[in-house]
């Protein structure tokens, strides 16, 4: 829904946001943490809540971001790939004794 959005509006900021996930799911250290964080956490709930605490506090903590020379855009980026990754291991974790 947010590609079609930023898609019909023009949004750049969505569009960039979008152009470094496509860049970070070739990060092989991202995808293997992530898919380790799936695997081994059972419940995807504490998964959720983690990445979406670590992600606020980068940004709303600015002395973080200038440090590390993060910006919320690439932030953003990187929760989503985690839980996408994660999520997907998550579910093969969880449901692979049901065939």
């Amino acid at each position: 829904m947010m590609f079609v959005f930023a898609r019909a509006t023009g949004n750049d900021d969505i569009q960039n946001i979008f152009k470094l996930i496509d860049d970070l799911a070739t990060n092989l250290i991202l995808v293997i943490v992530a898919i380790t964080i799936g695997l081994f956490i059972k419940q995807y709930l504490y998964v959720l809540v983690g990445l979406v605490a670590a992600m606020a506090i980068v940004i709303l903590v600015p002395t973080i971001s200038a440090a590390l020379n993060l910006t919320g855009e690439y932030v953003l980026a990187c929760g989503l790939v985690s839980l996408g990754f994660s999520a997907v291991s998550n579910i093969y974790a969880n449901y692979r004794e049901f065939n």
